[in-house]
């Protein structure tokens, strides 16, 4: 009996922590990430493209951003229905400090 109730509760703790945001500097570059994990359209555990553009938004408010990047989170091409079915997306934005 106690099994059928923590195996649920370990699954739902294991994708809960499959999250990650960060950031990193040197030399007046940096970048920023955010991971997050997709399962039937929904982020867990929370949308990566915020994430990161709030990370992003509080450490770099000068910064000039160079590049972006993020997977593929839509619904019309068949890399997007893949990835919002199950998987991982990750949002990367780099950038110099001014």
């Amino acid at each position: 009996m106690k099994i059928k109730f923590l195996a649920p509760l370990a699954i739902a703790l294991s994708l809960s922590l499959t999250g990650c945001v960060g950031t990193r500097a040197a030399d007046g570059h940096y970048t920023v990430h955010a991971e997050s994990f997709r399962i039937f359209g929904f982020a867990i555990p929370g949308d990566d493209q915020a994430a990161a553009a709030k990370l992003h938004a509080e450490k770099y408010p000068n910064g000039t951003v160079t590049s972006s990047h993020s997977t593929a989170a839509d619904w019309t091409s068949f890399v997007g229905v893949l990835g919002n079915i199950i998987g991982f997306h990750s949002t990367q934005i780099s950038g110099k400090t001014n």
